[in-house]
């Protein structure tokens, strides 16, 4: 029994997009050009064929989803929404606890009420310097209140993981010499 309902989604799967093809050029839920959140892959849709739909993720990297997800998962069309994309850097001591790092990270943009929760924002590291991670978070919120989110987000990320006992980079303050005649 099993092995003939296996047998039947793989012969109607295709089918299956091949109908969801024609359900999006019909009713165009999405189009080139739109950007969209489906099943957690966020992206600007490229192309939309009769079998997938291809999108650019974040990264510039294409990505393909099956046209039967556009209309049996949940698709976010954020095109017009008018939502940015704001980026956060965060220098952390490598000794510190990186999936507890994360999760504070994580708990603090939950709680921020300037940042969207869908698309759901990311934590992800970026790069190694000396005894250093460095964090990148992506996380999204509207036009109207980027400038707010943008000025409060850094500063105040910073003061809570430094609040949880999370080691942090130490800013250097430039050394200027004073010339007098």
């Amino acid at each position: 029994m099993g092995q003939l309902i296996r047998k039947t989604k793989q012969t109607l799967y295709p089918a299956f997009n091949m109908i969801s093809g024609l359900l999006i050029r019909v009713f165009s839920p999405i189009k080139k050009g739109d950007f969209i959140e489906i099943n957690g892959q966020v992206g600007s849709v490229e192309h939309t064929g009769y079998k997938k739909t291809i999108l650019k993720n974040m990264d510039g990297e294409p990505v393909e989803i099956a046209n039967t997800l556009i209309y049996t998962g949940e698709l976010h069309n954020l095109s017009h929404k008018n939502i940015v994309n704001l980026d956060v850097n965060v220098s952390i001591e490598i000794s510190n606890n990186m999936s507890l790092v994360k999760q504070f990270i994580r708990d603090y943009l939950d709680r921020n009420n300037s940042l969207l929760k869908t698309p759901a924002p990311r934590v992800f590291a970026k790069r190694i310097k000396d005894k250093h991670v460095v964090l990148g978070i992506k996380a999204w919120c509207t036009i109207e209140k980027y400038l707010e989110a943008d000025a409060e987000t850094e500063f105040s990320l910073k003061e809570y993981l430094a609040s949880k006992g999370i080691s942090l980079e130490t800013e250097k303050t430039p050394q200027r010499n004073l010339l007098t005649a």
